[in-house]
């Protein structure tokens, strides 16, 4: 894969989580997912506040299913994220390319080792990466309030799985991001699949396996320390804020 084109995949794959950094269009051999009132709406969100109170921290397995228009192929990405509150991301991808995406609450860093290139972003000045750690903590929290600011939410039941599906208020936003959608485990509280579609077609499924809540993280899992070589691609960018 060239350097152009693997930067172009991870930056999609980057978007993902942001839009998140995940409508729903339900799969179509599911049993038709019902509804909730209003009333049972809140409940639910109370349900998953109770449940993730104690949980600081998430680590996990992640696949991810791409399906885009531009490619006749589907694409699939495998890794490992960690999240801790309330802004701390790691995503290490294995495949298909190399890359580590670190958000330490003021900037986030995505490296690419095999091509030695990087950028990075300060949050605060930064839509996407700003937006990827407001999603993530909404989603962690279960914070309805939060979620309704950005998005119209409306929720399901399948069997032991709650449904959110997210569609953007933004005009702006729904020029990208058709819908996500959230599958919470109702025993857990923790969000296991997310799904993304787009204007435009292009469809993402990232799915979260072998969890573990509140794992022992070291020092350095937030921190990301470049090696000197490394091409930094949008300091120009940087360079104009």
């Amino acid at each position: 894969m060239s350097r152009a084109s693997t930067i172009r995949t991870w930056s999609f794959a980057v978007s993902v989580f942001i839009c998140l950094l995940t409508t729903s269009y339900i799969h179509a051999s599911s049993p038709i997912p019902e509804e909730v009132s209003a009333d049972q709406k809140s409940k639910i969100f109370e349900k998953i506040r109770t449940l993730q109170k104690d949980i600081h921290s998430i680590h996990a397995s992640v696949s991810q299913e791409k399906q885009l228009t531009v490619l006749k192929k589907k694409v699939h990405v495998e890794g490992t994220v960690t999240i801790a509150k309330p802004n701390m991301l790691r995503w290490d991808v294995v495949r298909p390319d190399k890359s580590i995406t670190i958000i330490d609450g003021e900037t986030m860093t995505v490296y690419h080792p095999d091509i030695k290139e990087a950028q990075v972003y300060t949050l605060s000045e930064n839509f996407i990466a700003r937006n990827t750690m407001s999603f993530f903590t909404s989603a962690m929290s279960g914070d309805l309030s939060e979620m309704q600011k950005k998005f119209s939410v409306a929720i399901f039941r399948n069997n032991s799985k709650i449904i959110f599906e997210l569609v953007p208020l933004s005009k702006m936003t729904r020029q990208y991001l058709t819908a996500i959608t959230i599958y919470y485990n109702e025993t857990t509280g923790i969000p296991q699949e997310f799904e993304i579609t787009t204007p435009k077609g292009d469809r993402t499924v990232t799915r979260l396996s072998d969890i573990e809540i509140n794992p022992d993280l070291k020092p350095e899992t937030f921190k990301m320390a470049l090696p000197e070589d490394v091409w930094i691609t949008n300091k120009q960018e940087q360079n104009t804020y």
